[in-house]
């Protein structure tokens, strides 16, 4: 090549480079990265957050964590191109890189070493000390397609030629591994599978639920539950955010966060590490009988409402909705109303209802005691996803500030109710009236039966909900305080629904909204509901928590018992 020819290439070639590098950024506007529960204890997905943060900063553009409960959930938006990475476990890998072409991104080194195990374990104090003991037992999974949470121990009993509805006397999937953890340690069930990273990072940070249980069988090793990509993302994209995480330990920033989440580094990873969870899949899938995670009996799935409203109210409010469930999907569902708050949170952790309309409180109840998830919150009909509780007065009555309800008659809601009394409760504390300094008050089970006491003249005020408020209105009733923002009460699943009901029932309800018998089934039901259904997570309620477990401290009078949740 002759120099004026080679000066031509070199010129061709620099404006190609600089002309084509930008486009990449312009047409990939941000980066999506996948996250799901199971990987690490919940306590640790700000750490996610810290390294999203920092592959941001590094590659110079937006980089969004998608945050999701479920490893199907991750493995639709994969292939579906609406994430452009994914942390998931090592299963799921095996299968997407089998179904459309999943590429190995990353794998965390921890400790020296890019495998893990699974661990079988029990109550400390139990008297299990072999796989083979918890046979009649009760067990829990964690997600349908987790490795170590599900696919080893039906391995184990595959070997043995037997499936796990004909080993255990019943089984649940928690959903996460640190939840298994807790069932454990709480007797709520008599073994687990769990990954032996969470539980050992969960050790590490003195976790009490670790602490009352101990294991009785490590599976062989597998590789690492990985960071994994497409084929669909470009070649630049994938080996910039390769190049970050490889190189991260090097960085005193990225050392922090590494050393926040007990991983040494980041890895190029080798597919063959996968082989033994492929040998476990074809062993499986060839000699075990068990059940398919998406089938599910036809029996009927039970929904249940707190009772905030009285039956018959609560009736005319979801009964359309669990009529359109049943005639768009394959199951037949009913509403179960209980007569208390408590009823149907132990009705949902026993199992005898499969699904609830919770309130954001008896929620985390449900969630710290039994494991409850939740799946769905509603949309008001102002379009938001939430609401406001309100103190009231009759319209006659001149007092306008809390403070002027002293040495007053005060009605609440149920004792379990977010919006009728634990909120109101600190709007009056913040006033500085605490139930002592009230003359008297009183806890009704309904919203509405605390409205008709005040317009009755039987108290001077009470707490309820805002959209129950303002339908009392007209009738001379007044709001004299609004609380901050609530999130709106969840849907949620009990540990023990088949996953097929919880993901069918998941999109017929967020879809509710975008077909015309939807919205017009919705245009009549409470309206809080009115507005349809979003996907929601426990992070969503985590203000709530802290406000509750804050209560034995930040009522200023330590007349609280301790609550944790």
């Amino acid at each position: 090549m002759n120099r004026r020819a080679t000066r031509f290439f070199i010129l061709f070639f620099l404006i190609f480079t600089f002309t084509l590098t930008p486009k990449v950024f312009s047409i990939q506007e941000k980066i999506r990265i996948g996250v799901v529960s199971m990987i690490t204890p919940v306590d640790s997905v700000k750490y996610y957050q810290e390294l999203i943060d920092y592959i941001s900063e590094k590659l110079g553009m937006p980089v969004e964590m998608v945050y999701k409960k479920t490893y199907d959930e991750i493995d639709r938006m994969l292939e579906n191109r609406e994430v452009e990475a994914a942390f998931i476990c090592s299963a799921p890998y095996v299968e997407d890189r089998r179904k459309f072409g999943a590429e190995l991104l990353v794998v965390p080194q921890v400790n020296g070493s890019v495998m893990y195990k699974s661990y079988i374990i029990v109550h400390k104090d139990s008297n299990i000390n072999s796989f083979d003991e918890l046979e009649g037992k009760t067990f829990a999974f964690t997600d349908p397609k987790s490795n170590s949470g599900r696919l080893y121990p039906l391995y184990r009993l595959a070997k043995e030629g037997k499936s796990p509805e004909g080993f255990f006397k019943k089984y649940i999937y928690s959903y996460s591994h640190n939840k298994s953890v807790e069932l454990v340690a709480k007797k709520i069930v008599d073994g687990a599978a769990v990954e032996n990273l969470i539980y050992e990072f969960m050790k590490k940070r003195g976790s009490p639920y670790v602490e009352k249980t101990r294991i009785i069988e490590t599976s062989k090793e597998f590789g690492i539950p990985p960071m994994v990509t497409t084929p669909y993302v470009s070649t630049f994209i994938k080996e910039k955010i390769k190049e970050i995480l490889v190189n991260m330990h090097l960085d005193k920033k990225g050392k922090e966060i590494l050393s926040a989440m007990l991983t040494d580094k980041f890895v190029e990873g080798l597919d063959s590490n996968y082989d033994s969870v492929r040998d476990m899949e074809s062993y499986v899938s060839i000699f075990s009988v068990g059940e398919n995670p998406y089938q599910v009996a036809s029996d009927t799935i039970n929904i249940g409402v707190i009772p905030r409203d009285n039956p018959r109210i609560a009736y005319e409010k979801y009964q359309p909705i669990i009529d359109y469930l049943s005639e768009n999907t394959p199951y037949e569902f009913e509403l179960v109303l209980r007569r208390s708050y408590d009823y149907t949170v132990n009705a949902l952790g026993n199992g005898d209802i499969d699904i609830a309309f919770l309130g954001p409180l008896t929620y985390l109840h449900a969630h710290a005691e039994f494991g409850a998830i939740a799946i769905l919150k509603s949309i008001t009909e102002k379009g938001e996803t939430h609401y406001r509780s309100v103190i009231i007065t009759k319209d006659d009555l001149k007092t306008n500030k809390l403070s002027k309800l002293k040495g007053k008659d005060f009605a609440f809601s149920s004792m379990q109710s977010t919006s009728g009394n634990l909120i109101p409760r600190l709007l009056l504390a913040e006033a500085g009236i605490h139930l002592k300094e009230l003359r008297s008050y009183r806890n009704y089970n309904y919203h509405d039966s605390v409205v008709k006491s005040v317009l009755k003249g039987l108290y001077d005020a009470g707490a309820v909900r805002e959209s129950v408020a303002e339908k009392y209105q007209p009738q001379g009733l007044k709001i004299i305080s609004v609380s901050g923002p609530i999130p709106t009460g969840p849907v949620v699943v009990g540990a023990k629904t088949p996953y097929a009901v919880v993901e069918t029932v998941k999109k017929t309800l967020i879809d509710m909204n975008k077909t015309e018998k939807g919205k017009s089934i919705l245009e009549n039901v409470d309206p809080d509901l009115r507005g349809g259904f979003v996907e929601a997570s426990d992070i969503d309620y985590q203000h709530i928590r802290k406000i509750v477990n804050q209560i034995p401290t930040s009522c200023g009078i330590g007349c609280h018992p301790k609550i944790k949740l």
